[in-house]
């Protein structure tokens, strides 16, 4: 037996959701799972490679007995999953990501050549043609899941776990797919198979296990199991597999498209919608449909008019759309539809929350009254209605989102995969809930990749092949070898041979970088053009005097900046780095003095210390405490600026003449303290970009639970780069001391905000994920340029911090919060940096 399960337990807050479960794999089999959202099954499997702990009970693997803590521990036992909702970092390309947390290579640089190629062929074992160099946030989900199963096969697994591996997946790479689990098969290994299609499982496995709320129903040998005998287990009860009659007519036209472009470049779309009738959208990914269901909700629509219920209808944006009657489902729910972090109450009363509001504040009995009937009336699953939705099944999160817009009568409703890991008793209830909003009136679109739901459930289909409708059928006319051929429709122009592919992928591969280094390139520019300006503007500025003070001047805000960016590359904020630097000022004044006592390297080491002692207790405080970076941060503002006070209340001191000499040191007008810095930003770069530090803290920031699935120690990766932060600070601090002679305990008062301005204006998100330490050096470096320059042109001190907010407020609109998926993460962050999910 590969894999034996005893007595497995596991509860979260309100809910029980493994109750002493046994379960078994063997080598050389395919052992499908399967039962309702909520039966249990993924945190079984999650239990399985170590991303929980069980409460109780006992896991064997190989006949040997063992205890997964971690999913590296997981992976040392030969132990994969590949993840419904796929865990790969957006900011990494498909290679890093397949390579993720083992990265071929020395303890700190990355065999880059060896990583493509291994991820290249990984990728090829799979039948895909996805890029190595494509960032995976660019990808498809098909290609995402692709992506997925290259990593988890990457690893040499004994034992592959797959939760919902096809569900977006077309019907030729779901054949891929088979064909490749049937190879793993004969080559000895278990493969646990998660799935809600039972067509699927009885085409695929050997053995099926049914788990219904948190317990094992049965096992079967799929030989002797029946479609209505597995259901019926899933369920607990006779369970009719049947999808509702269809309508018995239609009504008149309420939605009218006619040339409709939803998308850049793609080509007109015209059809009709008619009350009471379901009207399919077939079509593979990205064949046009999904642009189409999103363009009719306001996301992306470029030309075309539109009428809805006989009124001209172009709505500027989803609200409008709302208003006008309209409302959409989109496919990731997660992403696009609910607040995880919120109960069920608000989730599904917010569109409607003005028809409880009562004097201006909420009618909580009402609210939760008309709640309360839609949570029964879709039978969803929760022990409350103020259960956070995150912490629900798929199928009943999915039950969430229907029952918002079931709260009015919208005219139309456009469903884009509705039923997308969702298991089959509610696959039923959905098609039923679709088909009573027909007959009530209303207009139902659907977009599926399941052609045999489109067929069952649809009154009408459009197919959709390169944007275009290339068919239209009544659905008892439809078959799935009708709609399959009407894919290929128009396809010629987007098929390649092998080595074209090759060398487009071989194209992707080179974007990435620019786009790295497009913020430090343009800023490069600006400081060039800064620099012509203000020679024209005075004969002081274009002197190897100003520019010898321009480096020494930027030499601490580089060096701080760099601290920054390791805490803000995972999304975190430093405040404490300019309190940090006017501590060291002040201790250096009494350590680093000509008469102190102190041997030389003996101060300098205790003022680092300082630094590394304030960083590492503000990584404690954020990742042990669970106490937001903002919060915790400033805090430690206060301490260490109180501290600072303490040790040296007024500007005073010295710091030995020979010290500060040593450390101002120039190499003719050159300073070699900015040497060191710039040798300091190429090395960050360096190991950001080919080292394993630099993977660590763009998985941390960008997807924190892939990194953690990956066998990556996100809390340590926190707490190392605060730590690394406090010694930057700390250095930066040696050299203002080294400059000012003194101590002061208002040094480093500027230096917070120009950190973050700096990192910011550099090209690095708000929220993390991204970013790089050449752009963080040419951000330092223009701040320090324009202070020079403001005052050279003789503005007051008072208008430079004018500049530097606007500085810091135009990155952000230009390099941060680009796009809606970069402004999702911002609000993300923002709601972590105040106190919400972690």
């Amino acid at each position: 037996m590969l894999l034996s399960v005893s007595g497995i337990e596991k509860s979260f807050p309100g809910v029980r959701a493994l109750k002493g479960v046994s379960f078994d794999v063997r080598a050389g089999e395919i052992h499908a799972l399967v039962g309702e959202n909520g039966a249990g099954k993924s945190t079984l499997m999650r239990v399985l490679v170590g991303v929980h702990q069980p409460d109780a009970g006992s896991i064997l693997v190989e006949g040997r007995k063992v205890a997964i803590a971690s999913p590296a521990e997981s992976f040392r036992l030969g132990i994969a999953m590949v993840y419904q909702d796929t865990r790969l970092v957006p900011t990494l390309d498909a290679a890093a990501n397949i390579a993720l947390g083992r990265e071929p290579g020395g303890p700190l640089l990355v065999d880059r050549a060896r990583m493509i190629s291994d991820a290249e062929a990984a990728l090829l074992k799979v039948g895909s043609e996805v890029g190595v160099g494509m960032p995976a946030g660019e990808l498809s989900r098909a290609e995402r899941q692709q992506v997925e199963i290259a990593r988890a096969l990457s690893r040499d697994a004994r034992l592959l776990i797959l939760d919902e591996p096809t569900s977006a997946l077309t019907s030729s790479e779901t054949e891929r797919l088979f064909a490749l689990l049937r190879g793993l098969r004969e080559e000895g290994r278990g493969i646990v198979f998660i799935s809600h299609r039972i067509p699927e499982v009885l085409a695929l496995a050997d053995r099926v296990t049914v788990m219904k709320d948190g317990d094992v129903v049965g096992t079967l040998p799929v030989a002797a199991a029946e479609p209505q005998q597995l259901v019926s287990m899933m369920v607990g009860r006779p369970v009719e597999l049947a999808y509702p009659a269809r309508g018995k007519g239609q009504g008149d036209v309420v939605l009218s498209v006619r040339g409709l472009h939803a998308a850049s470049g793609s080509p007109p779309v015209d059809f009709e919608l008619r009350r009471s009738e379901i009207l399919g959208l077939a079509g593979v990914q990205g064949a046009g449909q999904q642009d189409v269901a999103r363009a009719l909700f306001g996301l992306g629509a470029t030309a075309g008019s539109m009428e809805l219920a006989g009124k001209t209808y172009s709505p500027s944006g989803p609200a409008e759309a709302i208003r006008e009657g309209l409302v959409y489902v989109p496919a990731d729910r997660a992403a696009e539809s609910l607040f995880l972090a919120h109960g069920i109450r608000p989730n599904i009363s917010l569109p409607e929350i003005a028809r409880f509001m009562r004097a201006g504040l909420i009618d909580g009995d009402a609210e939760r009254k008309v709640v309360g009937e839609q949570v029964a009336r879709l039978a969803v699953k929760t022990p409350s209605m103020e259960q956070p939705v995150g912490l629900l099944s798929g199928g009943n999160q999915q039950k969430v989102v229907f029952g918002r817009w079931f709260l009015s009568s919208p005219t139309v409703f456009v469903f884009d995969e509705p039923t997308q890991g969702v298991d089959v008793a509610t696959k039923l209830e959905l098609y039923r809930l679709m088909r009573e909003i027909a007959e009530r009136g209303a207009g139902v679109i659907v977009v599926s990749a399941d052609l045999v739901e489109l067929i069952n459930l649809s009154d009408r289909i459009l197919v959709f092949s390169d944007g275009r409708i290339v068919d239209e059928m009544p659905s008892e006319e439809a078959t799935e070898a009708r709609l399959v051929t009407g894919f290929t429709k128009g396809e010629s122009s987007r098929l390649a041979d092998d080595s074209s592919h090759m060398k487009v992928a071989r194209q992707a591969n080179g974007r990435p970088l620019l786009r790295r280094y497009t913020p430090p390139l343009l800023i490069g520019l600006l400081i060039v053009a800064v620099i012509l300006a203000t020679a024209l503007a005075t004969p002081y500025f274009l002197t190897p005097r100003n520019f010898s003070s321009i480096a020494i001047q930027a030499t601490p805000l580089v060096i701080a900046a760099l601290g920054q960016l390791s805490v803000m590359l995972f999304g975190g904020i430093d405040l404490s780095i300019g309190p940090v630097i006017s501590l060291v000022t002040a201790i250096a004044s009494h350590l680093l003095a000509r008469d102190s006592g102190f041997p030389v390297p003996v101060g300098i080491g205790l003022c680092l210390c300082a630094g590394l002692a304030i960083g590492f207790c503000n990584g404690l405080i954020v990742e042990k405490l669970r106490i937001p970076d903002l919060v915790a941060t400033l805090a430690t503002f206060s301490i260490v600026q109180g501290l600072a006070l303490i040790v040296r209340p007024a500007p005073g001191g010295s710091v030995d003449p020979a010290v500060g000499s040593a450390i101002l040191a120039r190499i003719g007008y050159v300073p070699v303290a900015f040497v060191v810095a710039v040798a300091a930003v190429v090395c960050y770069e360096l190991l950001l970009v080919r080292g394993r530090i630099g993977a660590r803290l763009y998985a941390t920031g960008a997807s924190p639970e892939a990194a953690r699935v990956m066998g990556i120690d996100t809390g340590r990766v926190k707490i190392a780069a605060y730590t690394f932060s406090g010694f930057a600070a700390a250095v930066a601090g040696l050299v203002i001391a080294a400059r000012i002679g003194s101590g002061d305990p208002q040094a480093g008062s500027a230096f917070t905000l120009a950190s973050v301005t700096a990192v910011v204006v550099g090209g690095t998100p708000v929220f993390g994920g991204s970013g790089t330490a050449a752009g963080s050096f040419a951000g330092a470096f223009l701040v320090m340029l324009l202070q020079n320059v403001l005052n050279q042109l003789h503005v007051s001190a008072y208008w430079q911090y004018v500049w530097t907010g606007f500085l810091t407020l135009l990155a952000v609109a230009i390099f941060a919060l680009r796009g809606p998926q970069a402004r999702q993460r911002a609000s993300q962050w923002l709601t972590r940096m105040t106190g919400g999910t972690k």
